[in-house]
């Protein structure tokens, strides 16, 4: 699984570095330190990060002015934030909690409590599942691993279609990724098998091959430019049935995926 990344926004350089030290030594994380809010929103919207620990009073951008930045963009305003703070100054507290944050860690603090606090809240960030199926295992350990790599997504690869069906029955599954190189019979089985039961009907699902996965990386890294789709895209339109369209997932990485492949796949099966 890819580590998540926890973003430490402090004017004091040793609190960032111990923060830093005892974070990374600790859990299995990346964290990036900047010492002001300004350079901390442009890494925001630049980087996949999971969590900010954010200190309060800093010089001229101060911790409640950056959380009003982070909450008014709509790119970035999801962001789990924890405040870190020397004070408990209440009207500071308040404007906190009224832009969404309720978690703070008082300074100066003790190791112990810093891992404790940021693992709980890393635990609490729900991460996409993307079931990745085909017949090769050495393709699927590729493909898996470079979605990891590159995407906060929990990944379960099935090399069977009775593996597929298992895993789609066993986990929070929000996306679907077939390889488009296995025999075309096991694909339209696990389709076919989504579009007929409601519980699994709205997943996305996409056909594509592990050289397309790197155009999917582009798309991702540019936000800004995935369009909003109201379906899920045919696969092969004069194979599959209508009923197999569905409510396309919110979440970035499916839009790309169904919007992105789902017309422009040179399928080979």
């Amino acid at each position: 699984m890819r580590k998540k990344t926890v973003l430490v926004i402090d004017d004091d350089d040793m609190n960032l570095q111990i923060a830093k030290m005892i974070l990374e030594r600790k859990l299995p994380c990346k964290v990036i330190t900047v010492d002001n809010g300004r350079d901390g929103v442009e890494i925001l919207r630049s980087e996949r990060v999971n969590l900010v620990l954010l200190d309060i009073l800093m010089p001229d951008f101060d911790g409640i002015e950056t959380l009003q930045e982070i909450r008014g963009d709509e790119q970035i305003k999801a962001v789990p934030v924890m405040m870190l703070t020397a004070t408990g100054e209440p009207e500071l507290v308040r404007k906190a909690g009224a832009l969404g944050v309720t978690d703070y860690i008082k300074k100066p603090f003790l190791p112990a409590d810093l891992v404790q606090r940021v693992e709980k809240k890393l635990a609490e960030e729900h991460s996409e599942s993307v079931l990745i199926f085909g017949d090769d295992v050495a393709t699927l350990e590729r493909m898996k691993n470079f979605v990891e790599e590159n995407f906060p997504n929990d990944v379960i690869i099935a090399a069977t279609y009775d593996d597929a069906i298992k895993n789609l029955r066993g986990g929070d599954v929000t996306l679907v990724i077939a390889c488009a190189n296995m025999k075309f019979i096991d694909g339209f089985k696990l389709l076919k098998f989504m579009a007929d039961d409601e519980t699994f009907g709205g997943i996305p699902f996409a056909l594509t091959t592990p050289e397309r996965l790197g155009d999917l990386l582009d798309k991702l890294n540019a936000p800004e430019e995935i369009p909003e789709v109201e379906v899920v895209a045919q696969i092969v339109a004069e194979e599959i049935p209508e009923s197999v369209t569905a409510p396309a997932a919110k979440k970035k990485i499916a839009n790309v995926v169904t919007n992105f492949i789902g017309y422009e796949l040179d399928t080979r099966i």
